[in-house]
């Protein structure tokens, strides 16, 4: 029941926006669930478990962008949390650190529940990151993380 009750919460979130009470707000401001996103990206770069495992909510969804990741939803906290540790100790044997950066960050809030989505810059693809958060007793949590690379297209020759 709680996956429905998500689901619809979803399709409200992204389908009709206009129908909630209060329209989405779009800011640029610091909020509790913009703070939270910034830790999560500050607790990835650093491969810092101690900070980042706490973001999720224990009935986290992820969407992984790509091999070697599954490719199917992964659910629950639990095997996400497996998931970016079996990545996160890849990463420290060879780099220690990692560098995203967000690129175009907005923020949407709408009440207790926020949609942030941005994009990481690099390479020959263009990362594509959203995060959906609800707040539970006045604590951002992280309940879905939607993470795809499209090929960049290049100039015709």
């Amino acid at each position: 029941m709680q996956l429905v009750e998500f689901a619809l919460i979803g399709a409200a979130l992204v389908l009709a926006p206009s129908a909630l009470a209060a329209p989405p707000s779009i800011s640029t401001h610091a909020s509790g669930a913009e703070v939270t996103a910034a830790e999560f990206v500050s607790a990835f770069n650093a491969l810092d478990r101690a900070r980042f495992d706490p973001l999720f909510a224990d009935d986290v969804t992820v969407f992984f962008p790509s091999a070697p990741f599954d490719i199917r939803r992964i659910e629950g906290r639990t095997a996400v949390l497996d998931w970016f540790g079996k990545f996160f100790d890849a990463m420290r044997e060879r780099t220690g650190k990692l560098n995203i950066q967000p690129a175009d960050l907005q923020v949407q809030a709408y009440g207790a529940m926020a949609v942030i989505t941005f994009h990481l810059k690099g390479g020959d693809n263009l990362g594509r990151r959203t995060l959906v958060l609800r707040r539970d007793e006045n604590v951002w949590k992280i309940v879905h993380l939607h993470a795809s690379a499209e090929p960049l297209k290049k100039p015709p020759s």
